[in-house]
């Protein structure tokens, strides 16, 4: 649920309090043997010799090679941390050594500069988590730079499982819904979004709507999309996808209604 940039490096250490004489010391995490999936090294507090966690490692693999073909990405030989907790106090304690502003989100992505880590504790939506922290890391893989917008609707488009993409996020019904009692999108008020705090269940809602409808729309937008990511891998400041958009479809906003009106 966003992107954090961090440039210290990182020890795999978390706090645990001694009570009986007063003292606070710190305890290394009681990890599993680490797992590979693709680009992610996955490190956990649980076994993934399971049924479940084997699950795991399946999903992030088919998930890295989803949004790479899909996006056309071309991924750097960069590995990408993926922490996997047993609790939220586990969670939370490790989070308190290292990204301490992270301590009230329930999953994490951070950017480091030297590879990107995901931080997830088991709950309910556990999976779901992963998955959409995990194309943040992908996409911040393969791109120097993810506009907000984009890089939280990208993320909220694979967090669903690979057979649903398509027509079974919460988001499709949610918004048929409202585009009955008037819903317009506004993607300059979406782009002009700059950190997580800008977002809003809405604005997630909207972001999730325009990256379905540029990959399951009409194909001038998702040649829009392409050329604006191309332009962003090849370093260059790729400005305003919106007044890219209406160049190209400058009715794109009716259309997006109506794809999601339509769209089964």
């Amino acid at each position: 649920m966003g992107v954090l940039m961090q440039s210290s490096k990182w020890i795999s250490w978390c706090a645990a309090c001694l009570i009986g004489h007063g003292l606070c010391a710190i305890a290394l995490s009681q990890w599993q043997p680490v797992e590979t999936a693709g680009i992610f090294q996955i490190r956990s507090e649980f076994a993934l010799h399971d049924r479940d966690g084997q699950e795991i490692i399946l999903q992030l693999n088919s998930l890295q090679k989803d949004v790479q073909t899909l996006l056309n990405l071309k991924l750097e030989d960069r590995p990408v941390e993926i922490s996997l907790f047993k609790s939220k106090a586990t969670y939370r304690a490790h989070l308190a050594q290292r990204v301490p502003e992270g301590l009230d989100r329930t999953a994490l992505f951070v950017q480091g500069t030297d590879m990107g880590r995901v931080y997830v504790y088991r709950r309910w939506g556990f999976d779901t988590d992963l998955r959409h922290e995990s194309t943040h890391a992908v996409l911040h893989n393969a791109l120097p730079y993810v506009p907000m917008w984009l890089d939280e609707g990208l993320a909220e488009y694979f967090e669903v499982v690979s057979a649903q993409r398509s027509s079974g996020s919460p988001h499709l019904p949610s918004l048929k819904r409202s585009i009955f009692f008037g819903w317009r999108p506004n993607l300059e008020l979406l782009e002009a979004a700059e950190d997580i705090s800008d977002m809003g269940n809405d604005e997630y809602r909207e972001a999730w709507a325009w990256a379905h409808f540029m990959l399951h729309g009409p194909q001038e937008v998702r040649q829009v999309l392409s050329d604006f990511l191309h332009e962003i891998e090849s370093g260059e400041a790729a400005g305003s996808f919106r007044e890219r958009l209406v160049a190209a479809v400058p009715n794109a906003d009716i259309l997006l209604v109506e794809h999601i009106r339509q769209w089964r």
